[in-house]
């Protein structure tokens, strides 16, 4: 058992909703205010078999209900994932599928008794209604089950409880199959056996329609006659015993060629695609290199004119040519000359990589071309194949219809030429009846509701023991869990009384607690695929409202009520130390007891400004 205490508006309701949601649920209820604000993923590590499951969902924006944003990873000792490392790598979808074949759900169809339900499947999400009891659910006198006044919930838990209970084969869908099959199987005997009591002679209209039909497929001429009966049949049985139909293979009809030419096509023209961007960029940098190169001449034009000046000096305030004062000093002769120098040295290596360029632009654009020429192969070769595999498909046709034909015919000349087979045919009948009648009573409806009914008698008697130390109304009194209506009843001397009919939120809580702890002790000894955790949020409710006290003691209580929540508290104790590592029961309250067994169970204390989303997360 794991307790996590702590005083109100910390986060521990929102543990439930976060759980329900990281596994699949459709809409995010966690409540909004700081964890909807503050928490970018939420996350939890499940132990399946022994391996180490990590689930991540994000949050939804602000705004949004949902999000389809999920990781999975399995864990193998090397520490949990880092906040950087998640992304989605699967869909709720597949999540759901994921978990529904990891806990061992298999194959089933439940057929709920009322035809409009239709099939339903038992699923994970389905399994998780016997794993939550939030604080509404707890003290319902209504609702037994996480979630059950909701639209097709209560329907769907009633629908699917026999499968968890283990009281529907495991092996009814495949039996389900079977019968289907054997009564095809019966239909068409019982077709042969009136085919073969048939008072049409061995030559008959039934045998002329058959030489017909061969006609029609190709097996026979159409110029071909049949006059007497003794022709008809010799035609019959030379169409049955044709090797040359029964030898023959259906040839493939060539998709795998077809989508390996596609995937060739889909190739190239990413390749080409690849090249038209480097002939642009390519294209682009001639361009901007040529620009340049005009530029750069027209500036060595320009400081060429240094070469009208032969006499270099360093007099900058006269003219070099006129001797004329001037206001602002000019560059002097020595300055222009070096950045014509450099220019001419930046110039001349330009120019000299604009062959180059050249050249990878003829060899991309020739590239080109024989792309060009690979994606026209590519598409009249498609183009081929797919009038081929049309040639197949008719040939394929035409051969299954050939094939029908003389399995028609083979089958009419052992039910002429054969009489005595009559006695076979009738043994196989009765066979096939017998193990239809077999599988009918093994799918019963009946032994189902028989099986449920016996389990939840097993589950009242846990719930029985489980309340001698409780101290509820109706005690000692046999307990029993009602499948059809989703309760708890209590078998009183005075008659049945269900959980509606029964006072006081202790007693609403008491059994809600019961029947949960009989149900998982059920499940974990039958081995059955229900998700092994319970999470019960606030059982002392009845007793300690959540502004009693801020540091979780009993001692303000009256003494009955402290007992009371001493006796709930312990009898969950006790039974998850009965049932061990095969079930996790996650207790969130407010109350915080003294006793040792209590102080070893506590994993978490959220007072004192200790909650779910950590205080430096709001700063």
């Amino acid at each position: 058992m794991s307790i996590i205490t702590g005083v109100s508006q910390t986060g521990k309701s929102a543990l439930i909703d976060i759980v329900d949601y990281l596994t699949g649920r459709d809409h995010c209820h966690v409540a909004d205010g700081v964890i909807r604000e503050k928490v970018a993923w939420y996350a939890a590590l499940f132990d399946l078999n022994g391996a180490s499951i990590f689930i991540a969902r994000r949050n939804p924006a602000p705004g949004q209900r949902t999000s389809g944003d999920v990781y999975l990873s399995r864990e193998s000792g090397g520490g949990l994932p880092r906040m950087a490392d998640l992304s989605k790598n699967t869909t709720t979808t597949a999540l759901e599928s994921f978990l529904t074949a990891s806990l061992g759900i298999s194959e089933n169809e439940v057929r709920p008794e009322t035809s409009v339900s239709g099939v339903l499947r038992a699923q994970f999400r389905h399994a998780l209604f016997y794993s939550f009891q939030d604080q509404n659910d707890i003290d319902s006198k209504r609702n037994l089950f996480h979630r059950q006044d909701e639209d097709f919930v209560g329907r769907d838990i009633r629908d699917t409880l026999p499968y968890f209970l283990g009281a529907m084969d495991e092996d009814a869908l495949t039996k389900q199959a079977e019968l289907q099959q054997v009564r095809r199987r019966l239909r068409q005997l019982e077709r042969e056996l009136r085919a073969a009591q048939s008072p049409d002679g061995p030559a008959g209209p039934r045998a002329q329609a058959l030489v017909d039909e061969a006609k029609q497929v190709g097996l026979l001429d159409e110029r071909s006659v049949t006059t007497t009966e003794e022709r008809t049949l010799e035609v019959l049985r030379t169409i049955a015993e044709d090797a040359t139909i029964r030898d023959q293979e259906i040839i493939e009809d060539g998709e795998d060629l077809l989508v390996a030419l596609q995937s060739e096509r889909q190739g190239l023209r990413m390749e080409f695609e690849r090249l038209n961007a480097e002939v642009r960029t390519t294209r682009m940098f001639a361009a901007e290199s040529n620009a340049y190169t005009r530029e750069a001449r027209e500036q060595r034009a320009r400081l060429s004119s240094i070469g009208l000046v032969s006499n270099p000096t360093d007099e900058t305030h006269h003219c070099p040519v006129c001797s004329s004062s001037l206001d602002v000093p000019p560059p002097s002769v020595r300055q222009i000359g070096e950045s014509l120098e450099a220019l001419s040295h930046e110039l001349d290596s330009v120019e000299s990589e604009n062959p180059r360029v050249q050249m990878r632009l003829t060899r991309l654009m020739a590239e080109q071309t024989e792309l060009r020429q690979r994606l026209r192969e590519n598409q009249r070769r498609i183009s081929a194949r797919i009038q081929e595999n049309e040639i197949l498909r008719v040939q394929r046709d035409n051969f299954i219809l050939q094939a029908r034909t003389i399995g028609k015919v083979q089958q009419y000349l052992e039910a002429a030429d054969l009489v005595d087979e009559n006695a076979a045919l009738r043994r196989s009948l009765d066979d096939q009846r017998n193990r239809i009648a077999m599988l009918e009573q093994e799918l019963d409806p009946e032994l189902i509701r028989d099986a449920v009914t016996a389990y939840c008698n097993i589950i009242g008697s846990y719930m029985t023991a489980y309340s001698d130390g409780l101290g509820l109304e109706h005690g000692g009194s046999q307990l029993r869990l009602d499948a059809r209506n989703l309760t708890v009843v209590a078998d009183t001397d005075s008659g049945p009384v269900p959980l509606g009919q029964m006072g006081s939120g202790e007693n609403w809580v008491g059994y809600h607690v019961l029947a949960h702890l009989g149900l998982h002790k059920w499940f974990r000894r039958r081995n059955r695929p229900v998700p092994g955790f319970l999470f019960f949020d606030q059982p002392s409710q009845a007793h300690y409202p959540s502004s009693r006290d801020q540091e979780g003691s009993l001692a303000d209580l009256p003494d009955e009520d402290q007992e009371a929540v001493r006796r709930l508290f312990r009898l969950i104790f006790d039974v998850s130390e009965e049932l061990g590592t095969d079930l996790q029961i996650i207790l969130m309250d407010h109350v915080d007891l003294s006793e040792q067994w209590f102080e070893d169970a506590v994993v978490e204390r959220w007072r004192s400004g200790e909650k779910l989303i950590p205080a430096d997360w709001l700063a």
